[in-house]
């Protein structure tokens, strides 16, 4: 049955790894324009994933009954998306987006709570890596799919709608194989060819956002061990980190234009400043309470119809503004305790509790915020960003727990025999 739970487990990771699979399967063909990723077909698609995810659940009833408690702010965050559709410029959309949130918010909890960290990333891991492996064929015997043929012409893009997602799924599959590797899991091979073969797609990708996504969360990995020093090492030590970032932004903002282009981007992060500008403007009217979930972008009609039509964009490109966007005030208010609660908890589980799995929870924590500047990765549904989110904050919650929860009173022993002398006579031996 074990078997059959991680298969089941893999086929929902690759389900959310934000690719044209799902599209294709329920076309039945190759496309001959832009894939429709909410046609009546890949909804059905979603719907066996949903099905799937409640059967995973179902088998260990121990898990269904702690999803609610076990991290309150999150359970908040799915209550608000539904109750957003009270003032949703689309109801029916928030309902539905809300639902699919819920199952892909449920998948996370189900991972951090059924498996150990490593026996979760692993699963991750191998998802992840099938849909690399795809990639390269796609690349090579579909290019009209594998290869970015607009924008980005020549860009790698493999199974993936568009070549930043490429770049954020392998950001998580090289964190995800580093840390496996680290913690001394084998074949050693098969982790480390594995990762040099995603670094490959990652620069064929041209994703400047995940390239320094994946070297910034291998970086923490390997310094996390700072956190376990005396710390009369370790104020020194993160004041020399800290000083070191500092003199990398002011470098940055000297030379700006020149940073950029190094990282394939124009000034304007290609349109994304003119997209933010937009949504402070859409702010001022409904900053509070936001436009209902995942409605903003939707529809003809609707707010942000300009760039929905005339540039297909669908998000506004930073996990912060989509927030205010989707939930409003208290969402933005409950993301920023739940990443506060990653990041510092982390810390004080590297240093105090398990130093084995704060370095992944922390990497995840810091890869996220690093990406949320340039991308809406907060309440995505349906992705593997959301997912591991979940994932890395749940399994912060329950180590602090265990290691704040009062150790119980050993039970009474029952009395040392005596010690069998000549006759079973004499003492019990002292220890």
């Amino acid at each position: 049955m074990q078997k059959l739970e991680k298969f089941l487990t893999v086929l929902v990771v690759m389900s959310f790894g934000g690719t044209v699979l799902p599209a294709l399967i329920a076309n039945g063909a190759l496309p001959t324009g832009p894939l429709d990723v909410e046609s009546p077909g890949v909804m059905i698609i979603f719907a066996v994933t949903y099905l799937i995810i409640l059967f995973l659940l179902m088998l260990r009833q121990g898990v269904i009954w702690r999803v609610p408690t076990v991290n309150p702010v999150l359970t908040a965050l799915l209550i608000l998306a539904f109750v957003s559709a009270a003032w949703s410029v689309f109801p029916d959309v928030t309902l539905r987006r809300a639902v699919a949130l819920t199952f892909t918010t449920l998948f996370g909890l189900y991972l951090a709570l059924r498996w150990r960290l490593d026996e979760a990333v692993a699963l991750l891991a191998t998802g992840l890596g099938m849909l690399l492996l795809l990639s390269f064929v796609f690349v090579a015997a579909l290019p009209q799919i594998g290869v970015d043929q607009d924008i980005h012409r020549g860009a790698w893009k493999g199974v993936f709608f568009q070549k930043n997602v490429t770049g954020r799924m392998i950001v998580w599959f090289s964190l995800s194989v580093l840390w496996l590797d680290w913690i001394g899991c084998r074949p050693k091979w098969l982790l480390r060819g594995s990762f040099l073969a995603a670094f490959v797609l990652l620069i064929m990708s041209r994703s400047g956002t995940g390239l320094l996504s994946t070297i910034m969360v291998a970086v923490v990995m390997l310094s996390v061990r700072l956190l376990r020093v005396n710390i009369r090492t370790l104020i020194p030590a993160l004041a020399l980190l800290g000083f070191g970032a500092l003199v990398a932004a002011t470098l940055i903002s000297a030379d700006f234009r020149e940073a950029m282009y190094m990282l394939g981007r124009d000034t304007t992060l290609t349109g994304r400043t003119e997209l933010w500008r937009f949504a402070r403007e859409m702010l001022k009217d409904d900053f509070v309470l936001g436009y209902g979930y995942a409605a903003f972008w939707y529809g003809l009609y609707g707010p942000a119809s300009y760039y929905t039509t005339g540039w297909g964009i669908t998000s506004i490109h930073n996990g912060w503004l989509e927030l205010l966007l989707d939930a409003g005030l208290p969402g933005l208010v409950m993301m920023l305790y739940l990443m506060g609660r990653m990041l510092f908890g982390g810390v004080l589980v590297a240093r105090y509790v398990d130093w084995r799995e704060a370095p992944w929870i922390l990497s995840v924590a810091l890869g996220l915020l690093a990406v949320s500047i340039s991308e809406s990765v907060f309440l995505e549904r349906h992705s593997l960003n959301w997912v591991v989110f979940v994932l890395g904050v749940t399994r912060v919650i329950i180590l602090r727990r265990r290691a704040t929860a009062p150790i119980p009173a050993p039970a009474p022993q029952a009395a040392t025999p005596a010690y069998a002398g000549a006759g079973g006579l004499g003492y019990a031996p002292t220890r």
